[in-house]
């Protein structure tokens, strides 16, 4: 069983590494903005426009990202309660000879993460299976659709 704090480590960095991809995207998109080949031909030639488009977009990602990030650094998970699930609560579930860890998300996105040496779904109320999840307890069932299929988990154990 994976600790949640282990989990809420992993996010953390996950979310740094996201916040140092954008800036190296950024620093590239402003080199290609302004490199000498990315001037216009002609009035229809905009990839200089296009890269300053892209560095713009990357600036807006990292305040996003920033923002979930300072939540989490002020965030106290909750104490598990077996009888409902609710954001931050982690929990097996287990399918025929399938199982998986999910941690259900405050904020954020969903990803999938390796916490102390285990893989662990993040997911968040936005998802259908975070939705499916909240409020649910140990040995009740939900039903996702995974593409045009319906996928049953049984909640094994929530911490």
């Amino acid at each position: 069983m994976v600790a949640k704090e282990a989990v809420i480590e992993a996010l953390v960095a996950s979310l740094e590494r996201q916040i140092e991809g954008a800036r190296t995207l950024i620093t590239h998109a402003q080199q290609s903005a302004t490199h000498e080949e990315a001037r216009a031909e002609d009035k229809y030639d905009t990839r200089g426009l296009e890269m300053s488009y892209v560095a713009a977009g990357a600036s807006d990602r990292i305040e996003e990202l920033r923002k979930v990030l300072s939540q989490y650094h002020f965030w106290q998970p909750p104490v598990a309660d077996p009888e409902a699930i609710r954001p931050g609560a982690l929990v097996a579930l287990a399918a025929d000879d399938d199982q998986m860890t999910v941690f259900v998300a405050p904020f954020g996105s969903g990803e999938r993460l390796e916490a102390a040496g285990e893989s662990v779904h993040v997911v968040t109320l936005k998802a259908p299976l975070g939705r499916a999840l909240l409020g649910r307890a140990v040995d009740d069932e939900v039903s996702v659709g995974v593409g045009a299929r319906q996928r049953e988990w049984e909640i094994v154990e929530v911490w």
